[in-house]
C-alpha cells in the first residue's frame, strides 16, 4: 500500500446527458454540469495561485489572501463558494492566465493579481470578520465583487495602493496617503440594491441588502454520493466512488471524458484549493441535488461558471484549502484558457481599462508599468460609446462613495431570487477589463421591467426539461451591454448578446423594449453556456479550426465549433418558440421563428453529422438534436409562415454565398472565399417574421407571397446595381419561387455563379 491518493472517478448519468443531448435540461442536468464547472475553476484557480506566488506586487502576497479567504469560508461557506464561482471571477481567473502566457495584456500585472485580495475582502464582510489588507485603488475606486463599487475621496488618479480593512459590523473602510502626504479615508456598509428605484421597487423586494454576520459556524451534515452512473463506452455501467466525507476533490475531465476527482487523505499535501461546503460535501455551483435552484438573495455573491480551456485529462491530489507554498523551481507555463468559440450575435463592448501613468504608490521591482495614452480594442473589438450615467451629488466632486451593484428580482416558489445586473465589474466583459459604465437610474428600471414580462413568458411554458425551457432562477448575471441611459427607446428586438465558457451562466445583452425579445435571449445565451460546460467535460469534436462552414445565423464563414454552438442555442430557440405557439398574442412570430428555426438548425446538424470528426459523445449529442429537431419538423404550422421561413432560409443562404463564395472552387472542390467578403445586416429574417399590409419594396411584396411584383422590383434595383447581392439574391428566390423547375434550381444552389467576382 502507497500513501498517494487514488483518483475516485464518477460519470455523468446517462439520463442527464441525454437531456442535454437533446437540447434541453432540467434543473439537476444544469446542477451537474455547475458542480463540474466548480471543479475545473479550482483546478485552474489552483494553476493561478501557483504562477502569483512570484509575481513582484506592493500587495499583500496572493498566499495571505487566500488565507484570509480561507478563514472566512470556515464561516460563510455558502458565500464563498458563490462568490469563487461567480461568473466574473471565472472571467478573471481566464484573463489571468492568458496574461501569464503572454496572449493577453492588461494593466500592471500586480494590480489584476490584486483581484483576489478584493476576493478576500468580500468574503471577510459576508463572514463578519475583521482583517486589513492592502487594495489596489483605479482613480480612487475599487470595485468589491458581487457587491458593488467604492470611492476614496479626493484619491490620486491612476493606480495606487489603498489600505482596506473591514470590521465584525459589516463595514468597510479604505484609507490611503495622497501625494503631499495628506491622508484620506472613507468608511461604508457595503450592500446592493434592487435595479428599480424605491418607488418603484415592489413591496417584498428590500431596498437594499448587505452581508449578514452569521451567529455561529455552520453545522456539518453527511455528505451525498454521487448519483447512478451512465453507461461506458462498451455498454457496461461505470463505476461511481462519491469523494470522501468533508472532503473537496475537484473532479477533472478524463481522458474518456468522465469527471475524475482524486480523494487524498494526506493533510499537507500541495493541490487544488477547495473551499468547504456547508455540509461538507462537495458543494455545487448551483443546485446541489434534483430540485429547484435558486441563488442566493439580492446581496448574496451568485454563483457560477469557469474559464474556457480546451477540455483534457486532468488529475488532481489534494483536498486541502490553502496556497500552496512557493516551489523551489518555477511551475511549468500552463496552456492559457481557450475563449469556448460561441455563436453569440455580437460587436464587443467598451475597450479594456488602463490605468493612468500616475501611481503615488511604487510597486516592487519587477512590476509592470501601464501603458499611457487611451486603450484601444483588441482584436475584432468594437468599442461602444457609453450614455454617461447619473451625474454626481451636489458638493460631492468623487461621486457618491459607495456605488451598490443591483440585482434583477424576481419571486419564485422557493423564494426570492437576484441576479446580479453587473455594470461595474471589470470582469464582466468577454475579453479584457472593462471600465465601470454605470447604468442611469431608469435604464436600470427598464431593466428590471422587461426582465419581469421576459420572466412571466418564460414561466407561461411550466416546468419541464424540453429545449427552450429555462428557469430564470439559473442565469447567474446579467451584463447590460451599450446603452445606459432611457433615451432613446431601445428597440424591439435584442441587437447584441453574447456569453463566454468563462462565465457560466452570465450573459451580455443590448437591453430590448420587448419582453419577448428579452426572453428569447435569455434561452439563446444560456444554450451556450450548457454547451460550453459539457465541452469542458466531453472531447465532442476534432476541429481544425477553419472557417468555412455556412451557419444561417451569420454573416461570415465558420468553424465546427462555432456551428455546433449555434446548433445548439438555436435548437433551444426553436423550442422557446414551440411554446408559444399556442400563445394568443404571440401565435404569429412564433409559427414563422419555429418554422424558420427548425429549419436552419437542422441544416446545420446535418452538416455537423456529414463533415465533423465527431467523437462518441459528440455523435451522441449530435444526434441527440437531429432526433429533436426531426420531430418538430413534423409539427404544423401556419402554412403562410412556413412559407415565409423557408423564403426567409432561403434568401439568407443565398446572400451568404453571393458574398462569401469565389469561383471556381478549389482543385479538390472546397469552396474558395472572396477576398473582399465582410459583414453584411440581414433585415430580412426579421422583417418576415409578419406579412406586410401594406408591401412597397420587394422584400416586403415577397413576404406578402407576390413573388412576381418582387421579381420586378428586384429587376429594377439590379439594373442600376448587377453586382448587389441583397438584389440578386431576392432576384433568384422570386424567380424560384415563381418557376421551382430545374433551370432556377441550379442558380439557388450555387448562386456565386451568378455573381460578378472581383478581379485578382
Amino acid at each position: 500500500m502507497t500513501g498517494e491518493p487514488r483518483p475516485a472517478v464518477f460519470r455523468m448519468p446517462e439520463r442527464l446527458f441525454a437531456e442535454l443531448a437533446a437540447g434541453g435540461g432540467a434543473v439537476e442536468a444544469v446542477s451537474f454540469l455547475a458542480r463540474a464547472e466548480r471543479a475545473r475553476r479550482l483546478l485552474l484557480l489552483r494553476t493561478l495561485l501557483d504562477r502569483l506566488a512570484g509575481v513582484p506586487t506592493p500587495l499583500a502576497a496572493p498566499a495571505e489572501a487566500w488565507s484570509v479567504l480561507k478563514e472566512a469560508a470556515e464561516r460563510v461557506p455558502e458565500a464563498v463558494e458563490g462568490l469563487l464561482a461567480a461568473p466574473a471571477t471565472g472571467g478573471w481567473i481566464a484573463h489571468m492566465l492568458r496574461r501569464l502566457h503572454g496572449t493577453a495584456t492588461g494593466p500592471p500585472l500586480w494590480a489584476e493579481a490584486g483581484h483576489l485580495n478584493l476576493l478576500a475582502l468580500t468574503a471577510t464582510l459576508h463572514a463578519g470578520l475583521e482583517t486589513t489588507l492592502e487594495v489596489p485603488l483605479t482613480d480612487g475606486t475599487v470595485y468589491l465583487p458581487a457587491l458593488g463599487q467604492a470611492r476614496l475621496p479626493q484619491a490620486e488618479p491612476g493606480l495606487t495602493v489603498a489600505l482596506a480593512a473591514t470590521t465584525s459590523r459589516g463595514e468597510l473602510t479604505l484609507s490611503a496617503q495622497r501625494r503631499d502626504g495628506s491622508p484620506t479615508t472613507m468608511t461604508c456598509r457595503p450592500a446592493t440594491t434592487p435595479a428599480t428605484t424605491p418607488a418603484t421597487t415592489p413591496a417584498t423586494a428590500p431596498a437594499t441588502t448587505r452581508p449578514v454576520p452569521p451567529t455561529g459556524p455552520p453545522t456539518p451534515s453527511a455528505s451525498a454520493s454521487v448519483g447512478p452512473c451512465a453507461p461506458s463506452a462498451s455498454g457496461s455501467p461505470g463505476s461511481s466512488a462519491p469523494p470522501e466525507s468533508g472532503s473537496l476533490d475537484p473532479p477533472a475531465p478524463s481522458a474518456s471524458g468522465c469527471l475524475r476527482s482524486s480523494v487524498s487523505p494526506a493533510s499537507g499535501s500541495v493541490g487544488p484549493p477547495s473551499v468547504p461546503s456547508a455540509s461538507g460535501s462537495p458543494a455545487p455551483s448551483a443546485s446541489g441535488s434534483p430540485g429547484p435552484s435558486v441563488p442566493p438573495g439580492p446581496g448574496s455573491l451568485a454563483p457560477s461558471d469557469a474559464p474556457s480551456d480546451a477540455a483534457g485529462p486532468v488529475t488532481t491530489t489534494d483536498a486541502s484549502l490553502r496556497p500552496a507554498p512557493a516551489a523551489a523551481s518555477p511551475p511549468a507555463r500552463p496552456a492559457p484558457p481557450e475563449r469556448a468559440p460561441t455563436d453569440a450575435r455580437r460587436v464587443s463592448s467598451a475597450t479594456a481599462a488602463t490605468p493612468s501613468a500616475v501611481r503615488p504608490v511604487t510597486p516592487a521591482r519587477g512590476a509592470t508599468s501601464p501603458t499611457p495614452g487611451p486603450p484601444s480594442p483588441g482584436p475584432g473589438r468594437v468599442p461602444e460609446p457609453h450614455t454617461p450615467g447619473p451625474a454626481a451629488p451636489a458638493g460631492d466632486a468623487d461621486g457618491p462613495s459607495w456605488l451598490p451593484l443591483r440585482t434583477l428580482t424576481h419571486t419564485t416558489p422557493a423564494g426570492p431570487v437576484a441576479i446580479p445586473l453587473d455594470d461595474l465589474g471589470p470582469y464582466r466583459d468577454l475579453d479584457d477589463p472593462v471600465p465601470p459604465a454605470r447604468l442611469h437610474a431608469g435604464e436600470a428600471a427598464e431593466w428590471q421591467r422587461v426582465f419581469d414580462g421576459a420572466v412571466a413568458i418564460l414561466a407561461g411554458a411550466g416546468g419541464g426539461q424540453g429545449p427552450g425551457r429555462l428557469d430564470p432562477a439559473l442565469i447567474r448575471a446579467v451584463v447590460p451591454y451599450g446603452r445606459t441611459a432611457p433615451t432613446p427607446p431601445a428597440p424591439p428586438s435584442v441587437a447584441v448578446s453574447a456569453s463566454s465558457g468563462d462565465s457560466f451562466g452570465a450573459m451580455l445583452i443590448s437591453r430590448p423594449a420587448s419582453a419577448l425579445a428579452l426572453a428569447e435571449t435569455l434561452v439563446h445565451e444560456f444554450q451556450h453556456s450548457k454547451l460550453a460546460a459539457l465541452l469542458h467535460l466531453f472531447p465532442l469534436l476534432d476541429d481544425d479550426r477553419e472557417e468555412r462552414y455556412y451557419a444561417p445565423w451569420r454573416a461570415d464563414p465558420r468553424h465546427l465549433t462555432g456551428l455546433l454552438h449555434g446548433a445548439y442555442a438555436f435548437t433551444g430557440v426553436a423550442g422557446f418558440w414551440r411554446d408559444r405557439l399556442e400563445e394568443p398574442e404571440h401565435a404569429e412570430a412564433a409559427a414563422y421563428h419555429f418554422a424558420l428555426r427548425r429549419l436552419q438548425s437542422r441544416l446545420v446538424v446535418r452538416t455537423l453529422l456529414t463533415s465533423a470528426r465527431l467523437t462518441p459523445p459528440g455523435r451522441r449529442l449530435v444526434e441527440g438534436l437531429a432526433r429533436t429537431l426531426d420531430g418538430w419538423l413534423r409539427v404544423p404550422v401556419d402554412p403562410a409562415a412556413l412559407t415565409r421561413a423557408r423564403t426567409a432560409a432561403a434568401l439568407h443562404r443565398t446572400q451568404w454565398r453571393l458574398r462569401n463564395v469565389a469561383v471556381p472552387p478549389g482543385p479538390d472542390g472546397t469552396l474558395r472565399f472572396r477576398p473582399d467578403r465582410g459583414f453584411w445586416p440581414d433585415p430580412r429574417t426579421h422583417a418576415f417574421a409578419t406579412r406586410p399590409v401594406a408591401p412597397r419594396t420587394p422584400d416586403e411584396h415577397l413576404a406578402a407571397g407576390d413573388p412576381a411584383t418582387a421579381l420586378a422590383g428586384y429587376a429594377g434595383e439590379l439594373a442600376r446595381d448587377p453586382a448587389d447581392p441583397h438584389a440578386l439574391s431576392g432576384w433568384i428566390v422570386a424567380r424560384a419561387a415563381l418557376d421551382p423547375g430545374h433551370l432556377t434550381r441550379r442558380p439557388l444552389a450555387r448562386p456565386e455563379l451568378l455573381q460578378p467576382q472581383p478581379s485578382g
